[in-house]
């Protein structure tokens, strides 16, 4: 690590974006019960926002058509997500900046990838899908019945309004990560407490042993298979896309290694002023601050690992087992049949009462997943202009909250416009999901490729990745760019695999 001194500051450059002052790691928490469990839950938010997506949603519409033989998909996306969540917050550690942030600093500029990662946040982020098939659950608890055409008008209204539910989420507090942290333990605690509970009830041993299986079925690939769907769910098991890559904006705004120097994004309503680093911050190798980053790391691990990794093969392994129990093998699942065909079994199981459960349940899960989404889009976007545009700075008066909130507000006047213009045209809601999980592909391998970059190039010699995770994170790379390629080919020139 090349240190320079410039007018009594010590800096070290990366790439060819400003300089970054050097100071000393912050001590970290001690390695007790207490504090362990105070400092771990920026992988709550990406599991809470995962859960709805490729758990609930796509990979039982895989396991509905084809079985649960397919989930081998899940078990190495999930795997190699996990080793990219490590090196990326490896990144952040380091230097206090989120990995878009290190990423603007490469050629061929800020400029150039500001664009790009705004462009890409859009296209995988930017979409209503999950706040109005959770507003189709509402129809459906209100109207006693599924909601059909003729509800479309009071599907659209309950959809805008929890868009606006999910605007206020994010406005109190003191800091947005913290209230996020907060509300999807909430709703992973309940979302897996319902799950068992329906399987415990409706699921024979045979659906749990065949599920299992599945996730070890490595190589099975039907014939005739939709690359679209499998696609969807190698993108999307786990978290996915943008889902993984604002995970580092998460770290830093809970203050992990030199995050804690650089700032937060604090909420709109009881947010203290915080200033934010146009910058990060870096240490030197030192042995204490090597001691220190060894803590950090293990804490990293527990996090990430204990979190989100257990978290995502429970999350994807407790809805598939209930397809597999109770949804006819070769079913198109659109929308909210698996809620029907759940609210049927279980009210054949426990009366009347139960078909309400899987609806209100499925609700849950996708407005828990709408609410991090919307986070997640806002503050890539907030982080990326923040970081590369004194312009913006200078507008906002060096308060990123106000950068973040009007991002926010473009970002519901255009999900309400994307909606009515989708349902306008009768696609479901779901089209929307399939269309963002495919585009998550591109964005894990896109980012794959610069964290490598960045930790191997920047980062001092003794905190950078060793052969394991450097493997394992190139054949992410590879697994990832090719379920974004053979999607593209199918899609867009008819290829059949």
């Amino acid at each position: 690590m090349a240190v320079a001194e410039r007018r009594g500051v010590r800096q070290v450059e990366i790439g060819s974006g400003p300089p970054l002052a050097v100071e000393r790691l912050p001590e970290p928490p001690p390695m007790d019960w207490r504090s362990v469990l105070k400092i771990i839950g920026p992988s709550a938010i990406v599991l809470g926002v995962a859960i709805g997506s490729g758990e609930w949603l796509i990979g039982p519409s895989v396991t509905a058509k084809y079985g649960p033989a397919l989930l081998w998909i899940a078990t190495v996306s999930i795997i190699l997500q996990t080793v990219l969540n490590l090196e990326m917050v490896r990144y952040t550690t380091y230097t206090g900046e989120p990995i878009f942030v290190g990423m603007a600093r490469l050629r061929p500029g800020s400029r150039f990838w500001g664009w790009l990662l705004v462009i890409i946040s859009f296209l995988e982020r930017a979409w209503p899908g999950w706040a109005f098939t959770a507003a189709t659950a509402v129809a459906v608890l209100s109207l006693g019945r599924l909601a059909g055409p003729q509800d479309s008008m009071l599907i659209i209204g309950l959809g805008a309004l929890l868009l606006l539910v999910c605007v206020v989420l994010v406005s109190v507090g003191g800091v947005i990560e913290r209230t996020l942290e907060i509300a999807q333990w909430i709703m992973i605690g309940l979302i897996l407490l319902f799950l068992i509970a329906i399987n415990l009830i409706v699921s024979p041993a045979a659906a749990w042993s065949e599920t299992i299986a599945g996730f070890f079925k490595f190589g099975f690939w039907p014939a005739g298979a939709s690359i679209t769907l499998l696609a969807a769910l190698a993108g999307y098991a786990g978290a996915g896309g943008l889902n993984n890559t604002t995970i580092s904006n998460y770290y830093r705004d809970k203050g992990f290694g030199m995050g804690q120097v650089v700032g937060a994004i604090p909420a709109a309503i009881g947010g203290r002023k915080i200033t934010v680093s146009a910058s990060g911050k870096v240490f030197e190798p030192t042995e204490d601050n090597l001691r220190r980053w060894r803590i950090w790391r293990r804490l990293t691990v527990i996090d990430i690992v204990g979190v989100f990794t257990v978290g995502a093969f429970i999350g994807m392994l407790l809805p598939n087992v209930l397809v597999t129990a109770v949804i006819p093998r070769g079913s198109e699942l659109a929308q909210w049949s698996i809620a029907a065909y759940q609210a049927d079994a279980l009210k054949n199981a426990i009366g009347p009462a139960g078909w309400f459960i899987p609806i209100l349940a499925g609700f849950w899960i996708l407005f828990s997943t709408q609410l991090g989404s919307v986070d997640m889009f806002t503050r890539t976007v907030t982080d990326v202009l923040w970081f590369t545009s004194p312009r913006v700075r200078a507008w906002s008066g060096d308060q990123i909250k106000k950068v973040y909130y009007t991002v926010l507000a473009l970002f519901v006047v255009w999900a309400l416009a994307a909606f009515i213009m989708v349902y306008g045209i009768q696609a479901q809601p779901i089209f929307l999901i399939l269309l963002a999980a495919n585009m998550s592909n591109v964005v894990l391998a896109l980012t794959g490729i610069v964290t490598l970059y960045l930790n191997h190039r920047y980062l001092p010699r003794e905190i950078r990745p060793g052969a394991v995770s450097t493997v394992l994170l190139s054949l992410g790379i590879l697994f990832w760019a090719t379920f974004a390629t053979m999607s593209a080919l199918a899609n867009f020139f008819g290829v059949k695999f």
